[in-house]
């Protein structure tokens, strides 16, 4: 059976594509062959049998890079449950020759089991939304089968893009209250979804309008939009440091974990790395530091929220601010708050832009507190403190409420959207459990050993990102000041913050445990270019930071399956100022030392292009493959 897994034509970056190629590889169990053109394989057999139909389908719209897909001739395995994970591939096509008697028992086992016999006299089936089934009769009996599969992933990318279509887009004429109102987007939503999935299996001769006025969806999702498609709740909220989704997605699929095996993040931040666990039917546990980071996870990994409840809650929300707006008396809370985030800020540009607003996000604040779903109440603090950043960081002169009224109605369809698809498509948003756990990856004793069936992480790059300032205002608005300890999260890494008793006992008291610990040649040379560079803070900083890196691999071998595999995505290089000049100074050999210190053996090193928007200092990382 040939295997073809058609890349995206919107790749965002070229490294993605040979990305791609390590993940169906590992979701295959096979090496591909790469694929420049797929119009070259129609002079192959049996892809010059096939039909001008499936011909047009497999050679449109391909990527416009240096490939356009992946090849692979294998015995029939379950491709259903890789179209369930696979991230970047707009299709995969299975074909297949074989005797009339022998087709449903092939269909079985690449997961069509509900095919029937009578059906196979057809040309065409559709078995579900994201199957067609193209056969081919041949005189000496024989079939030429080809099943065309739509990626899940593929799939709620495109979901985002149905709430621009104009039935959701336009406030309806009969909206007399925002009952009414929300009704009446998710009836467009409802219907821009059909209008996609009928689209993808039968709009394949249609031209996308590119200028203004889109009406149809395949204007929306057959070209290369430059706006970024925004699946899920992955940028409901700016956070440094923060993980591509794609690249996340398929490194849990680089693990080679199974349905109902849990995945682990040491260093979670804001979650992007394991919040599509739940739609791959995988469970999650992720370790973070900052109550901040940990609120966000909370709400990104949460896709299964109760809808009704929650739009109850948006609708009694926007009810109240409609009626209510002011006529509190917030004079001495507003004080008390603008007192602490100047103490905090010292009046940094930052507070000069949020200031003129901060009476109304109080407000909003206030509001929202009376939600009595927890769920509901961190959902909307989130998006909430979102905007405080978004007006922290730029002056605008627009009513922050009415943005954050738009906010909350825009991130409410994705999720109401992504629900109705995930419903359509079969998937449990509530199947699988992520748990999101405030603590310290250098000592997880609420984990056991040899239970975590895979790890992947991105941790802090030495010192360059500060995680904490661009989120302050936000952190002293939501009142978890208790993130403002350390100043800057390279506090963190001192040694009076690592601790041998439970894990929820923060903060840590001063332990020796940093005196005892050994650094493998690469850290100590890095530590001494710093010193001898008198770069004495620098030189602890890093050295800090080394030896907590160090305990942190200690434990994620300690709770890792044996055989199992330790994904972490670095930094390859890092520059310092070293005796007045900008050096630049490999990193990731570093990090690979300190993980086989431990014992881990290094398996694999895979460079690509910036996963993140906060470069920082960083250009280029790695994902160090480790194996227990």
């Amino acid at each position: 059976m040939l295997v073809l897994a058609k890349v995206k034509f919107d790749l965002r970056d070229p490294d993605e594509l040979y990305f791609a190629q390590r993940e169906i590889d590992a979701l295959l169990n096979t090496k591909t062959r790469f694929i420049k053109t797929i119009p070259t394989l129609i002079k192959e057999r049996p892809f010059n049998l096939l039909d001008d139909e499936v011909i047009h389908l497999i050679s449109r719209l391909t990527y416009m890079g240096e490939g356009q897909g992946f090849l692979a001739d294998i015995p029939p395995i379950n491709i259903v449950n890789i179209i369930k994970r696979a991230t970047f591939f707009r299709e995969i096509y299975t074909i297949f020759e074989t005797e009339e008697e022998n087709v449903l028992n092939i269909l079985k086992s690449i997961g069509l089991p509900m095919v029937k016999l009578e059906e196979l006299k057809n040309k065409k089936i559709d078995p579900n939304p994201y199957t067609q089934i193209f056969i081919k009769d041949f005189t000496d009996g024989n079939r030429l089968v080809t099943v065309r599969f739509l990626p899940f992933q593929t799939l709620f990318e495109y979901v985002t893009e149905v709430k621009k279509l104009p039935a959701a887009v336009f406030r309806p004429k009969n909206s007399e209250n925002w009952e009414t109102y929300f009704k009446e987007k998710e009836i467009g939503i409802e219907k821009g979804i059909r209008e996609l999935l009928e689209h993808m299996k039968t709009g394949h001769y249609r031209s996308p309008h590119f200028g203004l006025g889109k009406k149809h969806i395949g204007d929306f999702v057959d070209w290369a939009s430059t706006d970024l498609r925004k699946p899920f709740l992955h940028y409901l909220h700016k956070y440094k440091g923060k993980g591509d989704p794609r690249i996340s997605r398929a490194l849990i699929n680089l693990l080679k974990v199974k349905e109902g095996d849990t995945v682990l993040d040491p260093f979670v931040g804001s979650g992007a790395f394991i919040a599509d666990a739940p739609m791959m039917g995988i469970n999650a546990i992720g370790i973070e530091v900052l109550n901040i980071g940990k609120m966000i996870a909370d709400v990104k990994c949460n896709l299964g929220i109760d809808l009704i409840d929650l739009r109850k809650s948006i609708i009694k929300l926007f009810n109240l601010i409609d009626t209510s707006i002011f006529k509190q008396d917030l004079k001495a809370e507003l004080f008390d708050l603008k007192e602490k985030i100047r103490k905090y800020t010292g009046e940094n540009s930052a507070y000069k832009k949020i200031e003129p607003h901060l009476e109304k996000i109080l407000f909003i604040k206030k509001a929202i507190e009376e939600a009595e779903n927890d769920e509901i109440k961190k959902f909307l603090l989130i998006l909430l403190s979102q905007q405080v950043v978004e007006y922290s960081e730029k002056s605008r002169a627009g009513d922050i409420i009415n943005s954050f009224k738009s906010y909350l109605e825009d991130r409410y369809l994705v999720l109401y959207s992504t629900q109705k698809l995930a419903g359509i498509l079969g998937v449990n948003l509530n199947g699988s459990k992520v748990k999101i756990i405030k603590g310290d990856s250098t000592n997880m004793t609420m984990l056991k050993d040899n239970t975590i069936d895979g790890i992947l992480t991105s941790p802090p790059y030495f010192d360059a990102l500060d995680y904490i300032e661009n989120n302050k205002i936000s952190i002293l608005i939501l009142g978890l000041d208790e993130d403002l300890v350390w100043e800057s999260t390279k506090n963190f890494y001192e040694a009076k913050y690592r601790d041998e008793t439970e894990h929820n006992n923060l903060p840590l008291f001063v332990s020796d445990k940093y005196f005892s610990i050994d650094l493998p040649k690469s850290s100590m040379h890095l530590i001494e270019l710093l010193q001898k560079s008198r770069g004495t803070y620098k030189a602890k900083v890093v050295e800090n930071y080394l030896k907590m890196m160090k305990l942190s691999f200690k434990e994620c071998y300690r709770v890792l399956k044996e055989s199992k595999y330790y994904l972490m995505v670095i930094s390859k290089r890092h520059s310092w100022i070293i005796e007045g000049k900008e050096e630049v100074i490999e990193t990731s050999p570093i990090l690979a030392d300190l993980g086989r210190s431990v014992g881990f053996k290094l398996v694999d090193v895979i460079e690509h292009g910036l996963s993140k928007a906060d470069k920082g200092k960083i250009g280029v990382e790695d994902i160090l493959m480790f194996q227990k």
